[in-house]
This record gives structure tokens, sequence and C-alpha cells, in this order.
């Protein structure tokens, strides 16, 4: 048996506008997706955390990750997901397909039995959906001795990641397959480009508390698409904006500066609420935190999900939290990437 694992992700800035070639920077955090791998002549899955089973023929998950590329192709050209999120509307739909594509993309006849659970919060914007894309790709690369490159591992994984959001621009399954604290960017091409901050920001994050609004009633492929239909001339100065502040946030954390960081994050969040990305829960909280000298912003594709917040005092941040009705929480950012355990 193999057993490998990958982590979520956490956006620090740079939401939405990193689907349309601006920076992002993201850091792995301290929650995973675990995947135990065994040789099998069909595809079995059991999902402990959602306490399901299923059982396909290895053919029939061939077959429907070949449907879903199809389906991907024609929402790609109409800008319309909307029949390939129904085809993939569920975690055992998912899993499916992502085995089938995983299976294609290595050339592998035969089968697998796969257990998963995980520590990620579904829908929260903390990339679970990549993360277990990264483990499922890890576990059975490594069951059938693929020995698959990280840049490999990755690209397998955008691929999964596009039949359940469409566009994305890469940055969760490129976190979660390499970890750490990274710059991301895509190219003039679209294709990946990514940094790591280990060296130029070497220190711990701290004083940066998480916190569960509510599942977002969209999902992030619905986000991203809406995001899109927006008329360009109100949406590209937003996008540009929090490119720019994402940029600035480089420099305030290289240089420790969290006045600067604080300003940023507020900045950002105020450009993803004029493009329609927030809730009245989250607005009420953010404003409670910034009323005492904070920031925050909800993280990945907003809508609900996880609000990531900041200030010098954590205790008084998490008070603030509490005192709203939600439940705060830490955890490691700049995690270890995917591994085998």
């Amino acid at each position: 048996m193999i057993k490998t694992s990958a982590p979520g992700k956490c956006i620090i800035i740079g939401e939405h506008a990193v689907v349309y070639g601006e920076p992002a920077i993201i850091a792995a955090i301290g929650k995973r997706a675990w995947v135990e791998a065994e040789k099998h002549t069909k595809v079995r899955v059991h999902s402990r955390s959602q306490n399901q089973r299923s059982e396909w023929l290895v053919d029939d998950c061939i077959d429907s990750a070949m449907q879903a590329k199809a389906m991907w192709m024609h929402g790609f050209e109409s800008n319309d997901f909307s029949k390939l999120f129904g085809f993939v509307n569920d975690g055992q739909s998912f899993k499916k397909v992502a085995i089938g594509i995983i299976l294609h993309r290595l050339n592998i006849t035969t089968g697998v039995s796969v257990t998963t659970y995980g520590d990620i919060p579904l829908g929260s914007g903390l990339g679970s959906s990549a993360a277990l894309a990264v483990a499922l790709v890890k576990a059975i690369s490594e069951l059938y001795g693929k020995n698959l490159s990280l840049e490999e591992l990755n690209r397998i994984a955008l691929d999964i990641e596009k039949l359940v959001h469409g566009t994305p621009s890469g940055g969760d399954n490129t976190a979660s397959c390499y970890g750490g604290l990274i710059w991301f960017q895509k190219d003039e091409r679209g294709r990946p480009r990514l940094e790591s901050l280990e060296n130029e920001i070497p220190y711990r994050l701290e004083n940066f508390v998480l916190a569960y609004i509510k599942r977002p009633v969209k999902t992030t492929g619905e986000l991203i698409s809406m995001v899109r239909e927006l008329d360009p001339a109100f949406r590209e100065p937003r996008i540009k904006a929090i490119g720019q502040a994402t940029r600035d946030m480089r420099a305030a954390l290289r240089d420790r500066d969290f006045a600067k960081v604080k300003e940023l994050i507020n900045l950002a969040w105020k450009n993803l609420s004029e493009l329609s990305l927030s809730i009245p829960e989250a607005d009420e909280v953010i404003a409670r935190i910034q009323e005492m000298g904070g920031a925050a912003k909800l993280c990945g594709a907003c809508g609900g999900g996880i609000m990531l917040a900041y200030h010098e005092d954590k205790e008084a941040l998490k008070k603030v939290i509490r005192d709203a009705g939600f439940t705060p929480w830490e955890t490691e950012l700049g995690a270890e990437g995917a591994r085998v355990e």
C-alpha cells in the first residue's frame, strides 16, 4: 500500500486577479488531504470523511474522463461550463473522473483501490479539490512506479482541477504540489510560473488567523465565470489594483512592514467586494476587524468559505471573530508539499 498527502492552500493576496495573469502570493497550509492506494482490477474509492464507497470498471473511469474533457472544451469555447459542472457534481463523480484522467495520462490499464480523507473544509477556499487531486496523482504514480517530477505531477493535477473549476489559475494545485510560500503567476501563454519565497521571506508568518464563514452557494468555477462575465471596463481596473497590491505585499512581507500588510489586505478586499464576491456575513465580521485596526478578506474564490485576518494582537483578533459568531483557528502557513507518508 502507498499512502500520500498534499496540503491545502491559503491565498495571502491575489484572488481572482491571478486568473487574468496577475500574481498571487500563496501559502501551503498545515491541513492536508490523504490518499491510501493499492493495486486492484477495478477502480474502488472509499471516502472516509463522507462515508461513501464506489466501484467502477477501469474503462468506465477513463471514458468518463474523456467525456469530461470534451465538455471542458465545449465550455471553454462557449464560456459556459454548466454542463461540465453538472457532470462532475459531487465528490464521488469527481474522484471517478480524476482517477480516469490519471490512469489515462500515466498509461495504466489496471485499476486501483483508494481510500481518501482529510481535514481541509470542503468549499472553503482552501483548495480541498486541488489537494485531493495532487494526493491522488502522487499515490497512483508512486503505486505504479512512474517516478513523476513535481512539474509532471502538477500538470496532471491542473488537468483535473480544470474539470471542476473550468478555468482555474493553477495556483491551488501548484501550492499543494510544491508547498511553502510561493509567488505564482501565469505567463502570456497561460503557463504557470512560480517562485519560492522561502529565502526572501524566511521567517514564520504570525498573527494570521483563519475563520470559516459559511459554505459558498456557488462553486469556484461558477464564481470565476461570474467575474469573467462582468463588463471588462468595470472588471479590469479592479483586477489590476489587486495585482499591484500583490506586488506591494511581496515587498511589505520582505521588509516586515505589517502596517502596510494590513493596508494591502484591506485594499484587496475592497476590490474583491466591488466584484460582487462578498456576502453579508463576511461584510459584518470584516468591518469589525477593520474597526479594531486589523485587516481581513475572504480567500480563494470568495462568496463565503474561509476568511484570512491579521492583527498584531492575535488574541484580541480572535475575540472579535468569536464575538461575531465565528470560530477562529490557526494553521501553519508555508507547509510541506506533496509527499509519501
